[in-house]
């Protein structure tokens, strides 16, 4: 008995012994010379240095040739980047459907069209019933709302101005209401973006497709037309207008904001869609603003939005800078701003209706007496169910069109792996970084194990926590990555320091102590905004850690050894650009087995937000990276 007890007691106290020098390796691996808040720093400082800026040209002259330049650039080199040209150039084909007629002085005609070949959207048409010669006519867009274009203020709006006679077309928005199936997850764009397809353009396309239709009507007057949305509406209203001429008159409100003040108000920096890449390497939102001149264009904030884009803070980077340049073109008159106060909050109710119809009478009605206060018709509201129009039970969605760009990607390449290596690069937008270390510690002593912490410095732009653990014997190195960042794998880093292992870990870009705080995925996607690749700078890290290290520690080539699918990839593309000349060979566990598997339906672009880099998969698959990190130029 007395031997079974001591037994026991030996086995606790090897446990417990076991568990004390676990927790003090854990201590020592968590206890790193970076925090997250600086890294968040840095993470800001370098999308805010990359930020195009808005310069007023000489004249106005110059600017109209100028914002024509720069119109071309975002059309071609983000919204339509890698769209085939029956997206581009496609006929709307509208399928009109049944009427609601009404005792109001209106009818509410349904139809579909299609956004892209096999995307069928839904819309209503508010017309008068009296029409006589050519109207205003009124795209009216909608932003994330669960109802769609059911929404009540929407409809109020949409049966005002077809009471002022004028035309109003009322589009459902991918996502909302009839179109809010999980594919329709505007994040899901990502998945086109990797084949590389502009995942933005179907947004734009719905938008574009939805204007053709209204100018097709006998009635519309094509020298007063108008767009007008709250929030992701808001946001479609600044971005169609913005870029298609066709639009004379715009009124986005509360969606959208120059980009610094994003980075500041985390709250507004919203979807991907609002956050495509490289669009503010060519126009920050307040150029878009800027692009409307001549235009009428009124821009409406307010005072207490709850959501998103509060007035105060956008005032002075997205309306204020664009004063100059109506006030060069001589017509200050046609830029507005307005702040609501009343209710103040994420709205388009009564008081900024209000402001619409006045900006519309003098701009589009000029010579008519008109009622700038809205003609009371809640009473006439439908039902979703009763503005229902029938769409295909199998419309394309962004994981449909997805697995349609991707069935013969990547595309089989002929070039030299030298070749291959560069256009890998470009796609990544890769760094080459001048790569040291500083702010080494002393040796601490953990249960037989030297702990060294230091930062690993990758250019002027990142500083980033590093480790060293070794034990008496270190026969080789290797460079470990975790998903988790290096401080959850306390007992792997044991092992390998059991084996005669130096193990070396570090945290790249959003990973770990590495990731700054809030949201991952719109870290990601402000990287990718300002021209620059998440994925990229994360590959670029671990290979210039991985030359920095041959260079200091290693006599040949290390291994690395990375755990979790976001660190496993960047490992690949990082040893892929690398070409064998640093790093020996990469092992990986719970890795993507195929880039393909990002684009299934329950797929998400916040889980994996590097991976989605833009054209990635229209080359390179996981085993075209691992061809190339073993070939040598």
């Amino acid at each position: 008995m007395l031997r079974q007890y001591g037994i026991l007691l030996s086995i606790f106290l090897l446990s417990a012994a076991s568990a004390t020098a676990e927790d003090q390796l854990a201590k020592a691996l968590g206890d790193t010379l970076v925090t997250p808040d600086a890294v968040a720093a840095q993470h800001r400082d370098f999308v805010l240095a990359r930020i195009k800026k808005l310069t007023l040209a000489p004249d106005a002259t110059t600017w109209q040739q100028e914002a024509e330049v720069m119109r071309r650039r975002v059309l071609d080199e983000v919204v339509f980047r890698g769209v085939s040209a029956d997206w581009r150039n496609g006929d709307p084909a509208p399928q009109w459907t049944e009427v609601i007629d009404t005792d109001h002085g209106y009818r509410i005609r349904k139809f579909r069209y299609q956004a892209v070949p096999g995307m069928w959207i839904p819309g209503l048409l508010y017309e008068p019933t009296r029409l006589v010669g050519k109207v205003p006519a009124v795209l009216n867009v909608n932003g994330h709302e669960s109802t769609g274009k059911a929404t009540d203020y929407k409809q109020l709006r949409c049966i005002n101005l077809a009471k002022r006679g004028m035309l109003a077309l009322n589009l459902e928005w991918v996502g909302m209401g009839q179109l809010n199936g999980p594919g329709y997850s505007h994040n899901h764009l990502a998945k086109l973006d990797v084949c590389g397809v502009s995942g933005v353009s179907v947004f734009y396309l719905a938008m574009a497709r939805g204007l053709d239709v209204l100018l097709s009507h006998s009635h519309a007057d094509s020298e007063r037309v108008a767009v007008t949305g709250l929030s992701g509406g808001g946001w479609q209203t600044i971005v169609l207008s913005a870029l298609d001429k066709r639009v004379r008159l715009a009124v986005p409100v509360a969606g959208h904001s120059a980009l610094a003040q994003r980075v500041a108000n985390t709250n507004s920096i919203g979807d991907l869609e609002q956050n495509p890449s490289d669009l503010v390497s060519i126009a920050d939102y307040v150029h878009l603003n800027a692009l409307m001149t001549p235009r009428p264009l009124l821009l409406i904030y307010n005072t207490k939005d709850n959501c998103c884009f509060v007035a105060s803070t956008v005032k002075s980077n997205t309306y204020q800078p664009v004063i100059r340049f109506y006030e060069q073109a001589g017509v200050p008159q046609r830029l507005a701003y307005y702040e609501n106060s009343d209710p103040g909050t994420h709205n388009y109710e009564v008081d900024n209706r209000r402001q619409l119809y006045r900006f519309l009478n003098r701009h589009f009605l000029a010579d008519t007496v008109t009622n700038e206060n809205e003609i009371p018709s809640r009473g006439e509201l439908q039902t979703s169910a009763a503005l229902e129009v029938m769409i295909p039970a199998e419309n394309a969605d962004f994981d449909s069109l997805a697995a349609k760009a991707a069935v013969s990607l990547p595309r089989a390449s002929t070039e030299s792996k030298t070749l291959q290596r560069r256009q890998l690069r470009e796609i990544l937008r890769a760094k080459r970084y001048e790569t040291g270390a500083d702010r080494f510690t002393g040796p601490n002593a953990v249960d037989g194990m030297e702990v060294r912490r230091f930062v690993l410095r990758f250019g002027e732009d990142w500083s980033l926590p590093g480790v060293v653990v070794q034990g008496a014997k270190a026969d080789r190195t290797v460079l470990l990555l975790s998903d988790a960042g290096f401080a959850s794998k306390v007992a792997r880093i044991r092992e390998l320091v059991a084996s005669g292992t130096r193990v070396v870990a570090m945290d790249p870009l959003l990973v770990g102590v590495a990731q700054p705080p809030g949201s991952l995925y719109q870290k990601a996607m402000l990287i990718a905004t300002v021209g620059e690749r998440a994925l990229g700078i994360q590959a670029s890290q671990i290979a210039a850690a991985s030359q920095f290290l041959t260079r200091v520690l290693v006599a040949g080539r290390l291994a690395i050894e990375s755990h979790g699918p976001r660190c496993s990839l960047a490992a690949r593309c990082a040893a892929a650009l690398d070409g064998a000349t640093s790093i020996d060979v990469v092992q990986t566990h719970d890795e993507l087995a195929s880039i393909k598997s990002l684009l299934r339906p329950d797929a998400r672009y916040q889980d994996h937000p590097e991976a989605y880099c833009f054209g990635l998969l229209e080359s390179f698959d996981v085993a075209q990276l691992i061809e190339l990190a073993g070939a040598a130029d």
